[in-house]
Order: structure tokens, then sequence, then C-alpha cells
């Protein structure tokens, strides 16, 4: 087989290539190296952590979109902090409702970690505020799927 142009000008493989233009792709196509498993809840009766169930999600040497990878990594939303106050001295319990936590997600107030972090379930994450100079501070939770901040989330007093 050979290519060439409309005016019938024959193309050898540079010339043809010459003739395209790079294109960037904005959803790549990506190659796991090894097999990923989700963990999931296997009844419904569960949805605290940890999940009872696991199961293939990709294998080794599948290839996938990246919007398929970023797609198991929903974004974190962090809905109410209660209490939304407390003293500088630290020491206060907190509960945040949000969406989407992840097992060992993390939180900090003011750049500082919270500490005793539990996470509930995927809605629910407990903490003990940090000392912090009083006044209003942001509320950080990171996942998995990376940070959301909940800007001016607590105040010390």
């Amino acid at each position: 087989m050979t290519l060439h142009k409309t005016d019938g000008t024959q193309l050898s493989k540079s010339a043809a290539a010459a003739l395209f233009t790079p294109v960037t792709d904005p959803d790549p196509l990506i190659k796991a190296t090894v097999a990923i498993h989700e963990k999931f809840d296997q009844d419904g009766a569960n949805p605290a952590f940890p999940y009872d169930g696991k199961r293939l999600k990709f294998r080794a040497g599948q290839t996938i979109r990246t919007s398929d990878l970023e797609g198991c990594y929903p974004a974190a939303t962090i809905d109410t902090i209660t209490p939304a106050t407390g003293p500088a001295a630290g020491g206060t319990a907190i509960t945040i409702k949000c969406t989407n936590a992840t097992p060992g997600s993390t939180v900090t107030i003011g750049g500082t970690a919270a500490t005793s972090i539990t996470v509930v379930d995927a809605q629910t994450i407990t903490c003990v505020s940090p000392a912090k100079t009083a006044g209003t501070h942001n509320v950080v939770v990171t996942t998995d799927a990376g940070p959301v901040t909940k800007t001016g989330g607590f105040v010390t007093t």
C-alpha cells in the first residue's frame, strides 16, 4: 500500500507523518502494572469501615482511560462541623459530616493536625481539635482523592 496526497503526490512514511499534528488527549490511556481490587460492603448492612468484600477492579496489564481511575476517587465534601467553635487550648471533640471519607482520612485545623481521628463511615469523621491561637481557621479533610477545605470551618476563642 502507498499513501498519496489529493494531488497524487506519493508520500513516504516520514512525509506522511509530517502532515499530521500531535493531539493532546485530555483523557489518555494508562495501563495497570498490577491487579487492583476495590473493597466494598457485601450485604449493605455494614456501611461503616472496614468493608467486608473485595473484588477485582482492574487486572494487571489492563488498559483504561485516566478518567476510569479518577472515577474511583470521588471528591470529598465537608457538609457540617459540630461544634464549629472551641477553646484555643484545643481538646474539643468534633464531628465532621461529609461525603466520600475514606479509611485513613486526615483532618487539619488551621494547618495543625487534629488528634484522635476516627473515620466512622464515608459520611462521618470524629476528631479532637488541636491548640490554636484565637481566630477563624480552615478545616481540611484529606481523603484518598485529595484534600477538601471548609473555609473558616472552625473558630477558636
